[in-house]
């Protein structure tokens, strides 16, 4: 019997050529991108699931609600952790972790690594056991370094790293750190990565700082009691931080902040490790909303739904064309159970071919789409049991969804009428039509969405930061100590060059490098009865000149005042000095805190207000120190952009005379500001995506659909065109059918994208306008495209000659 069932379905499939490959060709492109989403939302929900104590592990941060929102820190001071173990509020281990560098290297080789200062809980919180080396306790002492497998193979090679001596660089001086261990390389989906581990005492700060809580300057990492909960914790840190780090309520409200719902100015909270990821306030990694995860999930759906409506569109037309076959089947005493196994097998038959082939094309083109999601999809996933699963279950629902339907139709018609002929489709029907409505709604919603996301995105990339970006060469420095001199250096190579205008440097990048670094610093000072507030960055000379910033009073930093080499000159932005609430700011000078013993700094320069991160994140007013040490974190070069790929080589090997050895990772600004906008520009390729193969599922359906219908109406065509039917005429009669579907789905999908993409919207300060022409574009193409794929069948038929029409049996 299966064997006869399986025969049959081969045969209707060869049959019915042109449906079958549009139920498989459709359902394999739905399956091929469901599984990317798939494979990618299941990589996100599996973070940190490695890790034995997730559920009891948490991240401290400070919560405050400021005068423009909620503000989250993360950052903590020194003596926090061990009062925290101190204090009996249900915390049991705690450990910092810092970043303490990025350059480490063995003998002749010097590697750009990722070194981390943690505590001697950090083994006992998280699972990185160990392959070679100390299994217990492996940073016991604070010459004791523990490298990743990664690193160590970089480092060593084929050699036995465990007793070697490394050579880290940590706070601009290098420690010799003997390897105590090598862990096992963490998965990728690790909230916590490293390439080398070492004590925090180490850190050049830490002697300093270890008693001073107004230092703020790393993570911190608890875990709890089995028998405690996360809400006793953090209502005990309450009393904790009333003990070590009072709020002086008074001046938190003069200063704009407002209480919580507890009362509290200040407050200190517990993040779930399981949820950090989905954090972005909270984590300092590549963060990803939760939202953005189950729009992912909801385009996955539609395209699933769009193509099993084909599905159900194309089976219950057809379906009709075999009402002759299923009657004499009855007659020889098949049951509906029969009839319906039937129908529903040779369409589950296409559909599990589809799966196949749509995982055959995840194979295929993974690479490609994973680059686009920073490498971390790979074939092996496909082979994890929950995938296995998830996909199993896929292919039997949504074979009933496709075809249950027309599957419970074939089994319910009655032999006798069957055998006589009596059952016709003359029109349409409701389910059909209802479809149709529903896919275009759908077509017509992500093509809105696709081109207002596009002009958010575009939107944020072009708004105005105050400086050329098209012009500015950002080169992340490997010796940061020594940045003073390579940036005078490269002042120096490259001013003979034309090409260039300036060359200074800063210890922030602006955007995200190629490095993929980003940083910023704010530091706050009382001065009389005010809180002077703002982003603070160390520059070098030449610094508004190589911006292309015009200073509204003042100069730039520059070495032909000798001010600037023998004094703490600054440049503010007019809202920082506006904070001081002085009338006369011409030569202004201030003592930080007020206090005549710290440095008086002095206003050399005020320029307007610029940014150098993301307009979505709050605008600081902003202090540019002279630095007058040698620390430098990034190097700006400023150049003439009439040849980018020249410039920029030109600017490579001035790079490598300055800082001879060290990679180089230039970018030109306007690429560093891309990448602040990655998200977006994710989503927007996401929606065009998902509009582009909704189209064509949709048109594929609509294909379809005509063909049957003309086949069905064939005499019809032929009588009208006997009785003098003109070709236009028979167009317009068989098109006109679709086209008020498409119209329908217009009028429900032009308010629900407007409501759609109005609410999105109010998640950016800084936001386009939706338009009229938007939802106009988007009808015209839905109408058009409608007409483009049913006039290929109209004509077909109109242009046949009706005598073989009248004769077909």
């Amino acid at each position: 019997m299966f064997k006869n069932y399986l025969l049959l379905a081969l045969r209707n499939m060869r049959k019915n050529k042109l449906h079958t490959f549009i139920n498989i060709g459709g359902m394999t492109v739905a399956f091929g991108c469901s599984i990317f989403i798939l494979l990618m939302v299941h990589y996100h929900f599996s973070f940190d699931k490695f890790q034995e104590n997730e559920n009891n592990i948490f991240k401290l941060y400070n919560y405050t609600i400021g005068p423009n929102g909620e503000e989250f820190g993360t950052s903590m001071p020194y003596p926090i952790t061990p009062a925290l173990k101190q204090e009996n509020i249900g915390i049991i281990k705690a450990t910092r972790i810092k970043n303490g560098g990025k350059l480490v290297r063995y003998k002749d080789k010097m590697l750009d690594m990722s070194t981390r200062l943690v505590d001697d809980d950090f083994f006992s919180m998280f699972s990185f056991p160990a392959v070679k080396g100390a299994q217990v306790n492996p940073l016991s002492d604070v010459s004791k370094a523990v490298l990743s497998e990664d690193a160590a193979g970089k480092l060593f090679g084929k050699e036995d790293p465990v007793g070697k001596t490394v050579e880290a660089k940590i706070g601009g001086n290098w420690y010799n750190l003997t390897v105590s261990a090598v862990v096992k390389d963490f998965p990728t989906a690790s909230t916590i990565k490293f390439s080398l581990l070492a004590r925090s005492e180490i850190d050049p700060e830490y002697a300093a700082d270890k008693n001073n809580w107004d230092n703020q300057s790393h993570d911190v990492y608890v875990q709890i009691a089995g028998n405690t909960t996360q809400q006793q914790v953090e209502a005990r840190l309450r009393s904790f931080l009333n003990k070590y780090r009072p709020v002086d309520a008074a001046d938190m409200k003069r200063n704009g902040y407002k209480p919580d719902n507890s009362g509290d100015y200040r407050s200190l909270h517990l993040a779930p490790l399981s949820q950090i990821h989905f954090m972005p306030a909270i984590s300092n990694s590549s963060a990803v909303n939760k939202s953005f995860l189950y729009i992912l999930i909801l385009i996955s759906c539609v395209i699933i739904l769009i193509a099993s409506f084909n599905f159900v569109n194309l089976n219950v037309g057809l379906s009709f064309t075999r009402t002759k076959e299923i009657g004499i089947r009855k007659c020889l005493g098949a049951g509906k159970r029969e009839v319906w196994l039937q129908v529903w097998g040779e369409s589950f038959l296409m559909i599990a071919i589809s799966m196949l082939l749509g995982v055959g094309l995840v194979i295929l083109l993974i690479r490609n789409f994973s680059a686009t999601f920073d490498n971390v999809l790979q074939p092996g996933m496909l082979l994890s049991p929950v995938i296995i699963s998830i996909l199993s279950v896929l292919v039997i629902v949504v074979s009933f969804i496709a075809s249950g339907y027309p599957s419970a139709i074939m089994a319910k018609l009655k032999t006798v009428e069957v055998l006589k002929g009596k059952i016709t489709v003359k029109r349409p029907g409701a389910l059909r039509n209802a479809l149709i409505v529903t896919q275009f709604v759908i077509a017509i919603v992500l093509i809105c969405s696709t081109i207002i996301i596009f002009q958010q995105f575009n939107h944020l990339r072009t708004a105005p930061l105050g400086y050329n970006t098209t012009s500015i060469i950002s080169i992340p420095l490997k010796r940061e100590e020594k940045g003073k001199d390579i940036t005078a250096k490269m002042r120096l190579l490259l001013a003979s060059q034309s090409s260039v205008i300036a060359v200074s440097g800063a210890s922030s990048n602006i955007g995200v490098g190629e490095d993929g670094s980003t940083s910023t610093s704010v530091t706050c000072f009382s001065y009389g009865d005010k809180t002077i507030c703002g982003q603070v960055l160390d520059g070098d000379y030449d610094f508004l000149k190589t911006l292309g910033i015009k200073p509204v009073a003042g100069r730039d930093f520059s070495t032909q005042y000798a001010a600037d080499t023998s004094s703490l000159s600054v440049i503010a932005t007019e809202s920082y000095i506006a904070q001081f609430g002085e009338k006369n700011v011409a030569g202004f000078s201030f003592y930080m805190d007020g206090d005549s013993s710290n440095p008086k700094m002095h206003v050399v320069g005020i320029i307007p207000d610029f940014r150098i991160k993301s307009i979505n994140q709050q605008q600081r007013p902003l202090i540019i120190h002279l630095n007058n040490d040698k620390t430098i974190d990034y190097a700006w070069v400023r150049v003439n952009t009439g040849n980018p790929m020249a410039t920029m080589d030109l600017v490579k090997k001035a790079y490598a005379q300055a800082e001879p050895g060290a990679e180089f990772k230039g970018s030109y600004v306007n690429e560093n500001v891309d990448r602040m906008y990655k998200d977006e520009r994710i989503m927007a390729n996401l929606f065009s995506s998902a509009a582009i193969i909704a189209i064509i599922l949709s048109c594929m359906g609509l294909f379809g659909i005509a063909s049957i219908i003309i086949r069905q109406r064939v005499k019809e065509i032929g009588v009208r065109k006997v009785l003098g039917a003109s070709v236009s005429g028979i167009i317009t009669l068989v098109s006109k059918e679709f086209l008020k579907p498409v119209i329908i789905a217009f009028l429900i999908a032009a308010p629900l994208s407007w409501w759609m993409m109005h609410t999105w919207l109010q998640n950016y300060a800084y936001r386009i306008k939706v338009e009229w022409w938007v939802f106009a574009i988007a009808g015209f193409a839905a109408l058009l495209i409608t007409m483009i794929t049913v006039s290929f069948q109209s004509i077909k038929a109109a242009l046949a000659n009706p005598v073989k029409s009248l004769r077909t049996e």
